[in-house]
């Protein structure tokens, strides 16, 4: 009698681990939420405010505040802190120095590599990323207006209990566009508006959002963690 052989299962497809998740879906450059609300994430540049002189530091401020108050929809505004990975540097400095025909110009790019992995190894090196979180609800701020201790425990009950059946993702998926072009209008206002203090924000796409997605839930990885599957398998998650 043939023994069958045991699938590999993604690891979101797993209910165990679908259930602590507030998002069930994907698409294209959106995050579809369990409670059909969505969210496009944001990346956002950086200025270097220290080296501005004091009246542009002041219109950097002031473009700010403006920014904030001319908001009429709430965002998150994500700062994160990761570890910077400079080994594909470091294999392009390898491949320059193996060409290097002045013997002097070799060993000294081979000690700066050497130098470089010993910096890493006693300074952890960290870079800040920026994100800006733009929701939509269909119902008027339903998954981010109630902030206190009920809301919160009550949106937690739901994530981990809100297992989305068959009618429920078709459903989602009917209202997919009218959640992109609302979400799109927002995404345009905002760089608009960031564009005005010298802050360049890009949407993140399909790749980086799952990528994004799993640094954040798999911390300890280091974002070295590969996609072992097609993208197209992150459209619905059942």
């Amino acid at each position: 009698m043939p023994v069958k052989e045991k699938k590999n299962i993604p690891w979101w497809s797993d209910g165990s681990v679908q259930r602590h998740l507030p998002f069930s879906q994907i698409r294209e450059n959106i995050i579809i939420m369990k409670d059909s609300s969505a969210r496009m994430v944001l990346r956002c540049s950086t200025i270097n405010f220290l080296l501005k002189s004091t009246e542009e530091q002041d219109s950097i401020i002031i473009g700010f505040q403006r920014f904030l108050n001319a908001l009429d929809f709430p965002v998150q505004i994500i700062i994160r802190s990761t570890k910077l990975d400079i080994n594909g540097y470091l294999d392009k400095l390898s491949n320059l120095a193996v060409k290097q025909k002045n013997p002097l110009l070799q060993n000294q790019t081979y000690e700066y590599i050497e130098y470089l992995h010993k910096l890493v190894e006693v300074a952890q090196i960290m870079k800040k990323e920026f994100y800006i979180v733009i929701p939509f609800d269909q119902e008027e701020w339903k998954s981010v207006k109630d902030t206190t201790i009920v809301g919160i425990f009550k949106n937690f009950w739901k994530s981990i209990n809100g297992m989305n059946d068959i009618s429920k993702v078709r459903q989602q998926i009917r209202d997919f566009w009218n959640l992109k072009k609302w979400l799109s209008n927002r995404v345009n206002v905002i760089k608009t508006s960031l564009e005005n203090i010298g802050i360049r924000g890009t949407p993140l796409e399909k790749i980086e959002l799952v990528r994004f997605l799993t640094d954040y839930y798999n911390p300890s990885l280091d974002n070295i963690t590969p996609l072992k599957w097609e993208l197209s398998d992150y459209n619905v998650i059942q």
